[in-house]
């Protein structure tokens, strides 16, 4: 019997709204290089790390997708309506979401600190992305970033994050 239409598993999936991000990282990182050229050697080399990393995760979902679309499991294009671009209302709310605290997190970090503002938004992120049943693995995974994160940032690499209550307690007592 003839199929009058394609299953959806055998229809190219479209990755277009999956390129956001990795857009976003690019420019950011390009953003990130230029304007390190006046801070220390050390914040420098952290930048560099940085931006080498983030620029081979970019490259590797360039080279799957480019694949993927050579073998005709993906497609890349702009079509229809903005459902089409972000996704179904459950996807894009979240995509929506995590826009918003990323904007979030860029806003409150010359108040509450580096620490606090990073744990808060990890733990959201993760809620977020999962749900609310994975809050003891978010809490958990948020409290690591920020401790590694101020270990890593403020107290070895001494980078000028901005200060706040947990910065000015920890360099109190350390």
């Amino acid at each position: 019997m003839k199929r009058l239409q394609q299953d959806p598993q055998d229809k190219p999936r479209n990755i277009l709204p999956d390129c956001i991000i990795p857009a976003i990282a690019l420019v950011f990182t390009i953003y990130y290089l230029t304007t390190i050229t006046e801070v220390p050697w050390i914040s420098q080399a952290s930048a560099v790390v940085v931006s080498g990393l983030l620029l081979l995760a970019i490259i590797a979902f360039v080279i799957r997708s480019a694949w993927r679309i050579g073998k005709h499991r993906e497609t890349l294009h702009l079509q229809g309506t903005f459902q089409d671009l972000l996704g179904f209302m459950p996807t894009s709310a979240r995509r929506i979401g995590l826009l918003l605290l990323a904007v979030a997190y860029v806003w409150f970090i010359e108040s509450l600190g580096f620490t606090v503002t990073t744990f808060i938004f990890v733990f959201a992120a993760i809620v977020l992305l999962s749900s609310l049943a994975n809050w003891k693995r978010a809490l958990i995974i948020s409290l690591a970033c920020s401790v590694i994160g101020y270990i890593v940032f403020v107290y070895f690499f001494k980078t000028r994050f901005p200060m706040g209550p947990i910065e000015v307690w920890l360099k109190g007592v350390l």
